[in-house]
């Protein structure tokens, strides 16, 4: 719109189009997508979950310790793919405690040094999918947790949502363990 067009609009919709563009420049906010389980394949993406920035790697590690990813002993596919090695390592137990400080799920699995039965065990869990949504401050997990339990089977679907300010994670919402805040 140029200038000359703006000034002659009447007072009234020249207020309405400034209020509709602050509107629209305020709310909008990049939302970015990581995929690190995809439904499509059940498996996990390798190449994204290594490619991760540290906090999001943070919040991966995090939920490795909460759900399986295919464990074989003390391997799984996601803590692998994430670089920390084997389940339960130093690296992962480390990064879980500096994003999630005050979070009592995160010290509860940490204490536990992130064990998880193996798949194949008469109890233990995988996720089918599992992704995160990022817009400005505000992290979504969506996932699909299978939770195997002596031949029988539970689904446990998202979404967790957390605040991410001054470098720490705050639950806002979780079905995970959501009686660990209680």
């Amino acid at each position: 719109m140029t200038l000359k067009i703006y000034l002659k609009m009447k007072p009234n919709i020249r207020f309405l189009s400034v209020l509709l563009l602050i509107t629209f420049f305020s709310k909008s906010q990049a939302q970015k997508t990581y995929n690190l389980i995809p439904k499509e394949t059940g498996k996990v993406n390798k190449t994204l979950a290594a490619s991760l920035p540290t906090s999001l790697k943070a919040l991966a590690a995090f939920y490795s310790a909460v759900g399986g990813t295919g464990c074989i002993e003390l391997d799984c596919s996601l803590t692998t793919a994430l670089g920390l090695g084997k389940q339960g390592s130093d690296t992962q137990k480390k990064l879980i405690q500096k994003y999630f400080p005050d979070d009592q799920v995160a010290k509860l699995v940490v204490s536990q040094d992130c064990y998880l039965p193996p798949s194949g065990s008469s109890s233990f869990s995988n996720f089918q999918t599992l992704a995160f949504i990022v817009t400005g401050d505000t992290v979504r997990v969506n996932y699909q947790l299978a939770v195997f339990d002596h031949g029988n089977t539970k689904i446990i679907r998202g979404p967790d949502i957390y605040l991410y300010e001054n470098q720490v994670y705050k639950n806002k919402k979780r079905v995970l363990y959501a009686w660990a805040g209680k």
